[in-house]
């Protein structure tokens, strides 16, 4: 069972964790370019954002990395170049970054605001706090860049299992723990967040066109490492 409330080997930690997370697969490293428009997806991994398809399972086998690593070296990163661009001088990278970095935010406010309000490490309170705020006030940048593209409304990552969106089992993971065990889970999920959006912002930074999207993406892309530095002093 993948929520078993015993001891495990957490990926990338080397030490047997009472109540934390279970071990993550490795995950697969893409190589190679691809065609611009699925830059976001080919910065997540082979196995993009399954659903529950695929290699088996519960969905989750090939798309959720160790819970210690670092984001994949950079020589796994897809080498591409920037798509033609659209009206308002966005392209389609611009467009998929916005898609993917919104309902990531979303849905990682919801554990934030559960880590404010029950962390027993009140270092960690306080980092939920202030990511709380920064996740906020992007979010509001990233709804206006979906208007700005013509992709309002439209939620293309749905429902989808992927490293660093926060999901529904997750949550109810975390919010039936209790103190170290519950701090264990919040920061295993919060550091996934962070890494992969170093990494995608990386890639829009990269390969996106309109600079309201790559200024955006640059910010988000250093925000992170500093959220993830602070998180790794306490241990996530």
């Amino acid at each position: 069972m993948r929520r078993q409330r015993e001891s495990v080997m957490v990926r990338g930690g080397g030490r047997p964790r009472e109540g934390g997370p279970p071990p993550r697969p490795v995950r697969e490293i893409l190589a190679g370019a691809l065609p611009a428009t699925l830059l976001v997806l080919a910065l997540l991994g082979a196995a993009g954002c399954g659903s529950g398809g695929g290699g088996g399972g519960d969905g989750r086998e090939s798309d959720r990395g160790g819970a210690g690593a670092v984001p994949a070296a950079r020589s796994g990163t897809p080498s591409l170049s920037a798509p033609g661009t659209e009206p308002g001088g966005y392209n389609a990278t611009d467009r998929g970054w916005a898609q993917l970095m919104t309902p990531m935010n979303e849905r990682t406010l919801l554990l934030l605001d559960l880590v404010a309000d029950r962390a027993a490490d009140p270092g960690l309170s306080d980092l939920a706090r202030s990511t709380r705020v920064t996740h906020r006030d992007e979010l509001t940048r990233l709804r206006g860049l979906l208007r700005d593209t013509g992709a309002a409304g439209t939620n293309p990552h749905e429902g989808h299992d992927m490293k660093g969106m926060i999901t529904e089992e997750e949550l109810r993971s975390v919010s039936e723990s209790r103190g170290k065990a519950f701090d264990a889970l919040a920061k295993t999920y919060l550091r996934e967040h962070l890494e992969q959006g170093i990494l995608v912002s990386r890639g829009e930074r990269d390969s996106g066109a309109a600079p309201a999207a790559t200024d955006l993406a640059r910010e988000v892309g250093e925000r992170r490492a500093g959220q993830l530095k602070a998180l790794r002093q306490l241990g996530g």
